[in-house]
């Protein structure tokens, strides 16, 4: 592969991966959304004493989404709701319908509920679904070893997504520290503030780009086509610290099928933290998905190999576009300045986040209540939180869900003692309506560097910090925007 090349090559591939992942304002609310769920259920009388907890699993958890191949199809969010309760004490019946009641006792939940073999699924208009699977846990695999409900199976089925996701994240410590700190610098947050679900590794794109290529390949016959845990699992063996995209592309493209073993000849793809499980063994059931896995791992290497030709990002563009799908490709392609003809020029629906009113008139908003002297400096750090004073969810950065509570903490130079006076400011139709502009100044909650605002109304607004000493403002923070949609 060309040195001069790779560059751009890795730039192209991570620009065609974003445009597969779940859009981050999807993400949000999927994170909202089940956290609510969970709170719903710990308050229940009859579960409470369960101490129910809610928690991803799956792609959503390892940071490995990928957008539908057609419009029409939801994101799917796989959550846990793991029951505290002994295996000898209940069935996988009642802790199936201890929470399917608890769900449609709520109308909200219930009106986007529905029951399928293994899951209670919550499908939501804003284009994704979660799937809750009930589970209890599993002594034999402490201390995160749980059991799931299987309707048409006697025996509890168990699993470990917990203990996977730490062994799939200790293959990439270097490489998501090293994205988490960029993401961190680029949102002027801290690190701490970043989730591991939104920064994006060389293996996490990988896994992304081949289970794409894998939704591309196997449209015409999906019932064929290798699950994703088996491809996460052999993308995560053959990933080998690589650094930029391409060259990790092609490095696990290529070794993928090598990782695959046979012992007493059956195919065996082993479960990397519990070594009695065989993601591989429906394929010593029914040998048609043996070979169709091999007959795609043969196309995905020669392909990936090719990538290590190309000469120009033009190039590339083309030569990718039939394994990944034009709609993804075209948008990555059009972010890089590429016009190759004959690529959709349309939006995915499903990437538009949704719109904010832009900055409305901000006349009612008063003047300093101090005279200016300014010689330090100020900024202002905003995190997202469900509740106040709960643990963050995520930093202030673009639009934020309604129904929710913004931390804004005061940084500065100038020394104490000195007073702190924050500016809340809301413009638009939905705050004007409601008698809500504002435009006065507060203290800070408990007369701390920290101001909490709740997120009620739809439009753009601001929060100012003013530093007040010996009756003069030395230091002021300019305007942190607040976006609220709905």
């Amino acid at each position: 592969m060309s040195v001069a090349i790779l560059p751009a090559l890795s730039g192209l591939l991570n620009s065609v991966g974003q445009s597969l992942d779940i859009p981050e304002h999807l993400a949000e609310d999927a994170v909202v959304r089940y956290e609510d769920v969970g709170e719903w259920l710990a308050t229940d009388e009859k579960l409470s004493t369960a101490e129910p907890e809610v928690y991803p699993q799956g792609s959503f958890l390892l940071g490995t989404v990928v957008r539908p191949v057609t419009e029409v199809d939801d994101f799917d969010v796989d959550l846990v709701c793991q029951l505290a309760i002994e295996k000898e004490a209940t069935t996988q019946q009642a802790i199936k319908t201890m929470i399917g009641s608890r769900l449609k006792a709520r109308e909200d939940l219930a009106k986007v509920l529905s029951e399928s073999r293994r899951c209670w699924t919550l499908s939501y208009p804003q284009k994704f679904h979660m799937d809750i699977l009930p589970a209890i846990p599993n002594r034999s695999r402490p201390p995160t070893g749980i059991l799931l409900t299987d309707r048409d199976l006697r025996l509890w089925q168990h699993s470990n997504p917990r203990a996977y996701a730490s062994w799939f994240f200790q293959q990439m410590t270097r490489t998501m520290r090293a994205a988490r700190e960029a993401l961190a610098k680029a949102t002027q947050a801290s690190v701490a503030d970043i989730p591991e679900w939104q920064a994006k590794t060389p293996l996490q794109r990988s896994v992304q780009l081949i289970k794409r290529h894998r939704d591309i390949y196997f449209r015409s016959w999906p019932d064929t086509k290798p699950v994703s845990i088996v491809l996460t699992t052999l993308a995560a063996h053959a990933y080998s610290d690589e650094d930029d995209l391409a060259t990790a592309l092609v490095a696990v493209g290529t070794k993928l099928a090598s990782y695959v073993q046979q012992r007493d000849g059956r195919w065996w793809v082993e479960n990397p933290v519990d070594a009695g499980e065989n993601f591989a063994d429906k394929w010593n059931e029914d040998p048609e998905k043996a070979r169709a896995f091999f007959g795609w791992s043969t196309q995905l290497a020669r392909q990936v190999t090719a990538l290590t030709e190309v000469t120009s990002l033009g190039e590339a563009v083309a030569t990718i576009l039939p394994w990944f799908g034009e709609r993804p490709v075209s948008e990555a392609g059009r972010a890089l300045g590429v016009t190759t003809r004959g690529l959709s020029t349309a939006a995915s629906n499903l990437s538009v986040a949704p719109a904010v009113p832009a900055l409305g008139d901000s006349r009612h908003c008063r003047p300093p209540e101090a005279t200016e002297d300014v010689r330090y400096r100020a900024t202002v750090t905003a995190t997202v939180h469900r509740k106040r004073k709960a643990k963050a969810v995520w930093a202030l950065r673009h639009p934020v869900q309604k129904g929710l509570w913004l931390r804004f903490a005061l940084h500065t130079d100038a020394p104490a003692p000195y007073k702190v006076r924050w500016q809340v400011v809301n413009t638009g139709r939905e705050a004007t309506e409601a008698g809500q502009l504002r435009g006065d100044f507060y203290d800070g909650d408990d007369n701390s560097d920290v101001r909490w605002e709740s997120t009620k109304y739809k439009g753009t607004h601001w929060v100012e910090a003013f530093v007040i000493k010996e009756g003069r403002v030395v230091a002021r923070s300019g305007r942190a925007i607040v976006r609220i949609r709905d």
